[in-house]
């Protein structure tokens, strides 16, 4: 009991000393550049917690963070590290604006199909996208980090290069056409952020937990990631795990960007998922929290009110939402270092192995000592 006890603090203490150093960090910019830190965090708390107004459009900024979060958990649950979500959400973005914006005859559609039809066709091309780094990795055994990072560049610069070249219009700005009103997934309360995308992402949330914490395939995952060898040794079926978690990942990372175009921007734009991205937000989410699907989920929420409580900021106090971005960075810096993460943390090691290091150098002084002595005596 006291092990577990143990454990479960070193886990909650795991996040909450990344995150206490990161906001240290945060403290000293605002200093820099003039601003009372207190202020700032409270600006940015408030605005994305302290309201009814707050939550609702904390609620929205949170919703694609949820999905791909949820994604990413499950590809790094199975040691797969998949960093194309970027990618795969732009791509499904990208491909539900063009159907949801009545490209290519798509307006004939009857209007109680179209919303539908845009979702599938994000998740069936989020789908495709991800397919290639994940038949690679799991046939090839490619470096999975460096395809779906370098897949991320690809899926940004072909959207932007399409949106330019074929779907602009005579608009003064990189976008495709505006989302058909028929297409378009409606707003809770048309004053806030928030979309009926929500309870999507909601039930992701509660499947993709379910998935990992109570079904066979949840199990072999988990035995995949702490040993593919020995998980090949036992007949798990390792390569076709590794291309379903691909295609998962790249349909709910699909079905995010597609919420985001068609429920709350009502067009595609290039930079639509915006610094550092939707789908590094959700993998930030992932690594913070273990890759805990239930942690996933709140731990989203807050990054969604972060988001939201810095516009805010940016607006009420005029500070950049780059300070935002620094403190993200710093909190996945440190949280790498794994202050308290079992046998992997090196500083807790260290502390541990401490009083052992002075008993065995006290001791080597003493034995230096009396050899010393022994050869005066001899001489």
């Amino acid at each position: 009991m006291n092990n577990r006890i143990r454990t479960k603090i070193f886990d909650i203490g795991n996040i909450l000393i990344p995150v206490t150093l990161a906001f240290g960090v945060g403290a000293v910019f605002c200093l820099m550049i003039g601003y009372n830190p207190w202020t700032v965090f409270g600006v940015i708390i408030r605005g994305g917690f302290g309201s009814k107004a707050g939550w609702m459009q904390t609620l929205g900024f949170s919703c694609p963070i949820i999905m791909t979060s949820m994604a990413t958990a499950l590809c790094f649950k199975g040691g797969v590290w998949n960093l194309g979500m970027e990618g795969q959400l732009y791509m499904g973005a990208y491909a539900a604006a063009l159907v949801a914006g009545g490209y290519y005859g798509m307006s004939s559609i009857p209007a109680g199909l179209q919303i539908p039809i845009a979702l599938a066709v994000s998740m069936g091309v989020g789908v495709l996208y991800a397919l290639i780094p994940g038949l690679l990795k799991a046939y090839l055994n490619t470096n999975v980090v460096v395809t779906t990072i370098m897949f991320n560049y690809v899926a940004i610069g072909l959207t932007e290069f399409m949106c330019k070249a074929f779907h602009q219009g005579d608009q003064s700005y990189d976008a495709t056409f505006k989302i058909m009103s028929t297409a378009t997934i409606p707003k809770l309360n048309e004053s806030y952020r928030v979309t009926y995308a929500i309870f999507a992402a909601v039930f992701i949330a509660v499947v993709i937990t379910f998935v990992m914490k109570k079904t066979r395939f949840g199990y072999e995952l988990s035995a995949i990631g702490v040993q593919q060898e020995f998980a090949e040794a036992t007949g798990m079926r390792v390569k076709r795990k590794i291309v379903q978690v691909f295609m998962v990942s790249g349909a709910v990372a699909g079905l995010a960007g597609a919420t985001e175009v068609t429920g709350v921007n009502k067009n595609f734009t290039p930079n639509f998922s915006k610094d550092p991205g939707l789908g590094w937000e959700g993998y930030f989410v992932a690594v913070l929290t273990n890759n805990n699907p239930v942690a996933c989920f709140f731990v989203a929420i807050l990054f969604g009110g972060f988001r939201y409580g810095s516009i805010v900021a940016q607006s009420n106090l005029g500070i950049s939402l780059d300070l935002l971005n620094i403190i993200k960075a710093c909190l996945i810096l440190f949280y790498a270092v794994k202050y308290l993460n079992g046998s992997n943390g090196r500083i807790k090691k260290a502390v541990r192995s401490w009083p052992g290091r002075l008993r065995n150098k006290d001791s080597g002084t003493r034995e230096g000592a009396k050899i010393e002595k022994g050869g005066d005596t001899v001489g």
